[in-house]
């Protein structure tokens, strides 16, 4: 078994030199640090862009070669690759719009198709080295497509897909016209990986509202296998900030930068360029701060530390420019001679020099508008050791959930920044150190090695239950097995769904008639001497006798509150309306309140059902419908039954586990089949004895001994299920 590791960029960068050879430096960045610790007992394989053009195979060749002994994998890419999928549709659309800049999303046709076509680049070259039983873990949003890709390329195989930035709410979400195919290529994982539970909150919705799926809990079924969805929180590797703030090279570096700021207290803003990190937001913020409080004149400074980004397209272009005269104009208006307010770097430090600035700083300062997890402010704390200091830390930033000792502002708050800088310069250094410490255990808890091998041991659990699972799927040998006992059977039972069994589900009910097909095939298995057919619905009486009155099939209504037998109906009860006016009346206040909803009433069931009604809004008015009901249904010893996008009533005399039990208590068969897609049909396979074979349709049962793949499937498995000679 390996781990594959696919990331739009490889963690070592290969440079063009000026004699044209390739010189390689490694990346030391989170992500890098995190999967590369991964204490687990597999071989590791990267694939990813290295960060170079080859402009010749003679150059690919070059670079394969020397990253191939790391087990790396290049995939390379285009200038003009970069400018459409990476910088086109990964930054200019996908970026803006999951940090909440709507007005910043840019559509261009080519992006889209750039990011397709390296999607399936990406899917190409790690297919070569990539075998059943394997393990692959796709990054973040530049490759959103791949999971699906690879699960069509390679059966068998276990994908994990994590998301390293916000996931925007369903209203955000729905705007992209490509929002189907993101959505299936990230359901292509067995399981999808977020930094918080907002962003897993957003994703469950965006699902179940554009694909008209429905997750139990953190799970949603997919034909043969389930999808799982989690939060798991980044980390960094703690001990190496702790341990770098203490070597010798370093605490002299922090001599000397203190010695180069004064005296004064030092507040530290560390931020790449862009318009997410809320760097003009925080500059206001320090302004006004020096506006109210002119006893601090003097007295503090900010050293702000902006990493280039992207700096030659106009909008960053011209966020620096912004910047750049901020900082001028609060230079000019406060600083004096002896004093600078704001001290201005546009450029990235190196390792140990960040860490020295981290230790000295006495106010980490970190605001931004929206923002994944954000590291810098777990190596601030892992950093300041044992001196002391103060987090000022955004709201809006994942790490916020965790670090709630931290002073927590909202980034778009200049007012609230202010009086957080005044409340961390005025906290006592024993509380300074308090906090720290609370924040310390966290960060040295929770970090990039227990997130990576969090995920990495949770995809396995899940790809063994996905195994397990899969072993109740009737391939061709199972369905020989079941044929070969068909025909050798003196007397058989065939217990029969309907809805989402026989017929796919209609958006209106009384539109799935039986097909042509279907009438025919029940004619055929029913006129067989040997076999007794049993169609067991949730339908009412009118209907099912309506569509299958010509047939010499047996007919269970109501889950078996009625059934027909030898062209007769018989009650299994006296009729007697089971619920009263006051479960009428609150299920007809759910029907108004929700559009699309409506209530049926059979003889012995009350149903609502919303197979039509917006995901999110179903999902809230089922779990508020099921809590009003609990009350009235219990006085009255109802069920409350969930099934199929519907909310059923009904007396608990009468489920089609009853039904199979009366058909039983009157006849033997020497081979048992039955068929269905709900949760109703588990009471069915649970009263059928262990050699029944019982067939669960499109999702997986913990009940039923075997699962058919989609509903489509039912029809033509029971037509060859009754052919004359088993094909071998």
């Amino acid at each position: 078994m390996k781990l594959i590791i696919i990331s739009n960029r490889l963690p070592l960068k290969a440079n063009k030199s000026d004699n044209g050879t390739f010189e390689f430096s490694r990346s030391e960045g989170g992500l890098t640090t995190g999967l590369d610790s991964l204490e687990m007992d597999l071989e590791k394989h990267w694939v990813g862009w290295p960060g170079a053009f080859a402009e010749s195979d003679e150059e690919q060749v070059e670079i394969t070669e020397h990253l191939d002994p790391l087990k790396f994998h290049p995939v390379f890419l285009t200038a003009e690759h970069i400018q459409n999928y990476y910088e086109g549709y990964s930054n200019n659309t996908l970026w803006p719009l999951c940090h909440y800049f709507y007005a910043y999303v840019e559509y261009e046709n080519k992006y889209w198709e750039a990011y397709k076509e390296v999607n399936e680049m990406f899917c190409q070259a790690a297919i070569p080295f990539i075998e059943p039983g394997d393990i692959v873990w796709v990054q973040d949003y530049q490759l959103m497509l791949l999971p699906q890709l690879l699960r069509k390329a390679i059966p068998g195989i276990s994908i994990g897909y994590f998301h390293h930035i916000p996931f925007p709410s369903y209203e955000l979400f729905r705007v992209l016209p490509e929002r189907n195919e993101l959505l299936k290529g990230l359901l292509g994982a067995d399981l999808i990986g977020f930094h918080t539970y907002d962003y897993m909150r957003h994703f469950v919705s965006a699902c179940e509202r554009v694909m008209d799926l429905r997750f139990k809990l953190d799970q949603v079924s997919l034909n043969n296998r389930i999808a799982f969805v989690d939060a798991f929180p980044m980390g960094i590797n703690y001990t190496l900030y702790k341990d770098t703030a203490i070597l010798p090279q370093v605490q002299k570096k922090a001599l000397e930068l203190k010695k180069s700021f004064g005296p004064h207290k030092l507040v530290l803003s560390v931020d790449r360029l862009d318009y997410s990190k809320g760097i003009i937001h925080r500059l206001k913020g320090f302004a006004l701060f020096l506006e109210k409080h002119p006893e601090y004149k003097e007295k503090v400074s900010m050293a702000m530390i902006i990493v280039p980004s992207r700096d030659k397209v106009d909008r960053y272009a011209d966020l620096k420019t912004k910047i750049d005269e901020m900082i001028g104009h609060i230079n000019g208006m406060y600083s004096t001679i002896n004093w600078t307010p704001v001290y201005y770097f546009y450029h990235s430090f190196d390792f140990e020099e960040l860490v020295a600035m981290y230790h000295i700083a006495d106010i980490a300062l970190i605001t931004p508008l929206r923002d994944g997890m954000n590291l810098v402010a777990k190596e601030y704390i892992a950093s300041k050791r044992d001196t002391p200091g103060v987090l000022i830390l955004s709201e809006m930033a994942g790490a916020a959930i965790e670090l709630t000792d931290a002073i927590i502002v909202n980034p778009n708050d200049v007012e609230e920044i202010e009086r957080a800088i005044l409340e961390a310069l005025e906290m006592p250094k024993a509380e300074q150190l308090k906090k720290l410490k609370l924040m310390q255990k966290i960060v040295s808890k929770h970090t990039v090695n227990k997130w990576a091998n969090d995920f990495v041991t949770e995809l396995q659990v899940i790809k063994q239950k996905n195994d397990e699972l899969n072993t109740e799927k009737l391939d061709d040998d199972t369905f020989l097995k079941i044929q070969k006992a068909y025909q050798s059977a003196a007397k058989r039972l065939f217990i029969l769904d309907y809805d989402g069994t026989l017929v796919p589900f209609k958006s209106k009910p009384e539109e799935a008639v039986p097909t042509k097909e279907l009438l025919n095939l029940l004619e055929k298995l029913s006129a067989n001497k040997k076999n007794k057919v049993v169609i067991s619905s949730g339908r009412d009486q009118l209907t099912l006798e309506k569509w299958f009155h010509k047939l010499p099939v047996t007919l269970a209504a109501e889950h078996g509150a009625s059934y027909k037998e030898d062209g007769t109906w018989h009650k299994n009860l006296p009729l007697n309306q089971p619920w009263d006016d006051e479960i009428i009346s609150i299920l007809q206040s759910f029907v108004d309140r929700t559009p699309r909803s409506k209530m049926e009433m059979k003889d012995t069931t009350l149903v609502w059902h919303y197979r039509n009604v917006d995901g999110w809004l179903a999902s809230l008015r089922e779990q508020q419908l099921l809590m009003a009901l609990i009350a009235p249904c219990s006085r009255l010893n109802l069920q409350i039954l969930r099934g199929n996008k519907v909310v059923e009533i009904k007396s608990p005399f009468h489920t089609k586990g009853s039904e199979v039990k009366r058909i039983l208590k009157n006849d033997n068969f020497d081979f048992i089949l039955a068929m269905g897609d709900d949760t109703t049909d588990e009471d069915t396979f649970r009263e059928l004895p262990n050699d029944a074979y019982t067939i669960k349709i499109g999702t997986i049962s913990e009940i039923a001994r075997y699962n058919l793949r989609n509903q489509t499937s039912t029809v033509p498995f029971l037509i060859r299920l009754d052919e004359e000679e088993i094909i071998k």
